[in-house]
C-alpha cells in the first residue's frame, strides 16, 4: 500500500483515507455528532488530534477514541447495509454497458448478439436472453 508523507499525515494509509471518506459520504448521519465532526476534520480537513480536540473542547484521547469508534461504525453500517459496495458496482455496470454500446455501435449495422446478451445481463442480472 501506498503511504502518504508522514511529516503531513503520520500512518494514515491513502486507500484508508479514500475509504473513510467514501463511508463518510454514505453513513454520515448514522455517526454521534462528536464522531462525525471528529472523523469529518481528521479525514477531510486534515485537522491534527489537537486542533480537533481544542476545536471541540475535549481531550485529545477523546478525539482518538471518537476517531477509532466512528471508524468501527463505519465498517460495521457497510458490512451489514453494504451501500457503498452497491454504489461502486453499479458504477462499474454503468461503465460497462458504456463499453458494450460503444461496442455494437463500432460493429456494423447488425446486432451483436453477445453484446447484447452482455448488455442484458447487467442490466436484468439475468443469464440468457
Amino acid at each position: 500500500m501506498i503511504k502518504l508523507d508522514r511529516k503531513n499525515y503520520g500512518d494514515i494509509l491513502i486507500s484508508n483515507v479514500f475509504e473513510i471518506n467514501m463511508l463518510l459520504d454514505f453513513y454520515r448521519d448514522l455517526l454521534s455528532e462528536k464522531q462525525e465532526k471528529s472523523l469529518s476534520m481528521y479525514y477531510a480537513y486534515d485537522f491534527s488530534l489537537t486542533e480537533i480536540a481544542e476545536e471541540l473542547n475535549i481531550s485529545k484521547q477523546a478525539v482518538s477514541d471518537n476517531i477509532k469508534r466512528a471508524e468501527q461504525n463505519l465498517r460495521f453500517y457497510e458490512k451489514s447495509l453494504k451501500l457503498v459496495s452497491k454504489h461502486l458496482k453499479k458504477m462499474e455496470d454503468k461503465k460497462k454497458l458504456k463499453e458494450l454500446f460503444k461496442k455494437l455501435e463500432e460493429n456494423s449495422k447488425e446486432i451483436d448478439n453477445k453484446t447484447l446478451s452482455e448488455i442484458y445481463t447487467i442490466i436484468f442480472n439475468a443469464e440468457e436472453v
